[in-house]
């Protein structure tokens, strides 16, 4: 079975912030499939079932916070007996421009906390990432841990929505 994991923040205050970029193409992947999620306890997350001709897929919403995302995506690792190799974590970067997409097959946190804590769970890098762009928080002299808590800007959305729409385009191609 593969797992496809979005990163964000859970909660209501958080629903549109830019480090919630992971649940965003999560809930557009689901509703391709025409499926909601449902809150799952055991793997602290909100997850869907979802089947892509035979192929068994996984989605989940890890709802720890950010930079814990790692104790939630153990959890569904165990949980489903899924391989690190079959795990795909969805989530923005600071260092893409605004909606540029960009896959890797494993590699380093690249300053991403919710990415470290994922690795520090699994002792392992070997797994599959998706980033999406969130456009450069210097240019507007915004520190970080601010600016990825902010809602995308009204002229930044249309762009997002194309990343979006392209990140789920992609998974589905490469799953």
């Amino acid at each position: 079975m593969k797992l496809i994991v979005g990163l964000g923040n859970p909660g209501k205050k958080y629903k549109n912030n830019r480090h919630n970029l992971g649940f965003m193409v999560l809930d557009a992947l689901a509703g391709e499939y025409g499926e909601k999620f449902k809150k799952c306890k055991r793997t602290e997350s909100e997850r869907v079932e979802v089947k892509d001709g035979k192929q068994k897929i996984m989605l989940a919403k890890a709802q720890g916070f950010m930079n814990n995302s790692g104790r939630s995506v153990s959890k569904l690792i165990s949980y489903y007996k899924t391989k690190p190799s079959d795990l795909w974590v969805i989530f923005d970067d600071l260092d893409l421009p605004l909606g540029k997409i960009r896959f890797r097959e494993k590699g380093s946190a690249g300053g991403h906390n919710g990415v470290e804590s994922i690795i520090q769970y699994l002792k392992t890098n070997q797994f599959n990432r998706l980033k999406i762009g969130l456009g450069s928080n210097r240019e507007k002299n915004i520190k970080a841990e601010k600016y990825v808590l902010q809602n995308f800007s009204r002229s930044e959305k249309s762009k997002i929505n194309e990343a979006i729409k392209k990140a789920v385009f992609t998974l589905k191609e490469k799953i």
